[in-house]
């Protein structure tokens, strides 16, 4: 699993299993068949194609798309949470701002 503890400019696409502790300063999709596991902090939006897994204890900024992944939310999103096709769990702890699911 790749960890990631620093920030990194622009919008980027994770491709494999994958822990962010660090920073993103742009819109993130996590593609098929991956897994984000986010501690740290995502400025921008979050997508989740289709069979894609993301676990959230950090914070999205932006909105959340998830376009048939597995979304569990248990941290904070500053956007809304917009679940076209896939399961979205949120926790009674997580803060959001517009859940549309």
């Amino acid at each position: 699993m790749k960890v990631i503890r620093n920030e990194i400019e622009g919008n980027i696409t994770i491709n494999e299993d994958t822990q962010l502790h660090g920073m993103i300063v742009g819109s993130t999709t996590v593609s098929r068949n991956s897994v984000l596991q986010l501690h740290g902090m995502i400025i921008g939006d979050l997508i989740l194609e289709e069979n894609s897994t993301v676990y959230l204890h950090g914070m999205v900024n932006g909105n959340i798309i998830n376009n048939g992944g597995y979304l569990e939310v248990f941290g904070i999103v500053n956007g809304k949470i917009n679940r076209e096709s896939g399961e979205t769990i949120i926790d009674s702890n997580a803060r959001i701002r517009d859940c549309v699911v």
